[in-house]
This record gives structure tokens, C-alpha cells and sequence, in this order.
């Protein structure tokens, strides 16, 4: 695996895949794509803590919109940004049955957004850590142009205690039908590296259908110091003004070591 490497295919262009990020998303038993219900609680609380009244927030890569009609239902102008269509689908209906207003956007929160000012943008569940360095810059250059003066983000990246839950190394295993990967049995090779210089971890997976056809996708996690995010924070126009760590008191997936950063436009 080579740093930054991408795959013919990705988790969310993939039909069958998005959807099942979706039952991820919507399992409250589980933190394996959205976290449970009480974190994600104890998050807006956080989120909205020391906030004069209301405004209008974006939540980057919103998913099914859970964060987002929380910060509706307590009264915030609400616009949800998700790259899986299936989310974005899910988010509009369940917010219709809620009777919540709140304004979606099929899009990557890499291009560029013209969908107004806001207060508050946030970015949950380790997204960007999930960037390479030049997609942070990026990510962080569109926030900046959509925040109001002095407006504030709030996202979350994996600590460095990350890297005492992966381990490197190369695997294979036979799916059955109805897998994450493949409505149809499969094979997939794993292949999970370390790139400590840049201190992310890449993971890749093969998966080869019985047919001879393979789907090649790459996820990457980076890991974080409060003073790695604070210089690069501030040459994208930022500056930290309150980070957190115990926001996630434990996790099923991936790593519980997770700081939260509150930072305002300068």
C-alpha cells in the first residue's frame, strides 16, 4: 500500500455499500458508523455549550441526519451536507415525519457550498481525519468561507491512542451473501499499514466477487496532537480556542481515544 494510494471504488458511490452504512448509521447498539444515541446527546450538548440563543449551523458530512435534527429540534437553522445519497434520502424523509425543518445537501463537502453564512459548522465522527493532508486544507478553506465572522467550528479526530487498537498486517476471509461488502458471496483481502511519519493509518480491501470481478476500496485515519491541530488550524484561518476528550466515554469501533476541537474564525 502506498501513502495516499485511492481504489476503483469508493464507500459511497457504491449502491450496495452506502446502504449499508446506512443500518450502521441507524443501529443505536452500535458505534460502528454514527455514534449511540447518549454520545451523540452529550455532543450537541457540548457543541451548543456557551452559544447566546440560537443561529444557523452546518453539520458537515451529516449522514442520516442525526446530529442535524438535534440541533433543529432545539432550535437552530439547520442544513445537513452528505455525500451518500441513501443518508441523504433517509435524513429528508425521517425529518419530514418528525415535523423538523431542516435543509439537505447531496454533495462532498469538499466543493464548494453556496448555501449561506452560518454561526456554527460542525464535521463528527472523525471525517476529517479521514482526509488526506491536502483534502484537510481544502475541507478547512470551504469551512472558513462559510462561516460567519467570528463563527465557530467544531470537529472531532482520533488521539494518538489509535494505534494501540490497529495493528499492521495483511488478511483474507470468505464473506457469506448479504455482507458489508457484497449482496453475493465474496472474497476480501485486508491489508492494513502504518505511515508514522504522517501519523495516519491506511486500510485497504479487495473484494473479488466469485465472477473474477474486484472492487479495490482505501479508508484512511489520522491521528492527531492538540498542538498538530492547533498549527493547522491556524494557517487555515482558525484558532483553538477549547478541545475536549472525554466526550466519547467508550467505543465499539475503531478507538475510543477521540478529541473534540472547538475553534473560531479569525
Amino acid at each position: 500500500m502506498e501513502l495516499y494510494e485511492t481504489g476503483n471504488a469508493n464507500i459511497w458511490s457504491s449502491s450496495y455499500v452506502r446502504e449499508q452504512l446506512l443500518k450502521a448509521h441507524l443501529n443505536p447498539d452500535s458505534d460502528a458508523a454514527s455514534r449511540k444515541p447518549n454520545t451523540i446527546r452529550a455532543t450537541v450538548d457540548w457543541v451548543l455549550e456557551n452559544q447566546s440563543g440560537t443561529g444557523s449551523i452546518i453539520d458537515l458530512g451529516c449522514g442520516p441526519g442525526l446530529y442535524a435534527q438535534e440541533f433543529a429540534a432545539r432550535g437552530w437553522s439547520a442544513v445537513g451536507v452528505d455525500i451518500n445519497e441513501s443518508a441523504i434520502n433517509h435524513a429528508i424523509e425521517s425529518g419530514k415525519s418528525k415535523g423538523l425543518t431542516v435543509q439537505y445537501l447531496h454533495q462532498s463537502y469538499l466543493d464548494k457550498m453556496d448555501v449561506g453564512d452560518f454561526d456554527v459548522a460542525t464535521c463528527i465522527y472523525c471525517d476529517f481525519g479521514a482526509l488526506t493532508s491536502e483534502q484537510q486544507k481544502t475541507f478547512l478553506l470551504n469551512v472558513h468561507q462559510l462561516l460567519t465572522p467570528s463563527g465557530v467550528l467544531v470537529f472531532d479526530v482520533f488521539g494518538t491512542g489509535i494505534s494501540q487498537t490497529k495493528t499492521a498486517g495483511r488478511s483474507w476471509e470468505r464473506a457469506g451473501a448479504n455482507g458489508f461488502w457484497s449482496k453475493s458471496p465474496c472474497y476480501v483481502l485486508s491489508e492494513c499499514q502504518h505511515f508514522k511519519k504522517e501519523q495516519v493509518w491506511g486500510q485497504k480491501y479487495i473484494v473479488i466477487s466469485d465472477s473474477g470481478e474486484s472492487s479495490t476500496y482505501v479508508l484512511w485515519d489520522h491521528y492527531f496532537t492538540v498542538e498538530k491541530l492547533e498549527s493547522l488550524l491556524l494557517e487555515a484561518g482558525f484558532s483553538v480556542i477549547e478541545t475536549k476528550s472525554d466526550l466519547v466515554q467508550e467505543s465499539d469501533f475503531t478507538s475510543g481515544d477521540v478529541l473534540f476541537v472547538r475553534a473560531i474564525k479569525i
